[in-house]
């Protein structure tokens, strides 16, 4: 069974798109258990007492989101310099920018908390 472009196309930007969101979700897990291991009893809420720790859990997966998108962006010009399928790769960089932009206004509150 022979696979056409536009298949061979979609799953490689679904793959794509997915690797980038699995690896936004391991950052955005890797710094909450940092938060947590070094918050311990000591305040009501990990990001009181939370240092460099939050920088990294409100600015590291909507950076690697917003990197992904461009990635996805520059496929999108190869793809349609070649003459494929570009569109896929055009809404995989838009998904990702969707959801850097969800990501980042809902963890911009985590900046004001004292």
């Amino acid at each position: 069974m022979m696979t056409s472009g536009a298949d061979l196309t979609f799953r490689r930007a679904a793959t794509y798109t997915v690797a980038v969101m699995g690896g936004a979700v391991v950052v955005a897990l890797l710094s909450v258990a940092w938060m947590s291991i070094g918050s311990g009893d000591r305040a009501e809420s990990m990001m009181e007492c939370a240092g460099g720790e939050k920088y990294v859990l409100v600015f590291g997966p909507p950076a690697l989101l917003l990197l992904g998108g461009i990635g996805a962006f520059v496929q999108t010009y190869r793809v349609w310099r070649a003459g494929g399928r570009w569109q896929i790769w055009q809404g995989a960089g838009w998904m990702l920018f969707v959801f850097m932009l969800i990501y980042a206004s809902l963890s911009a509150g985590a900046l004001t908390e004292a």
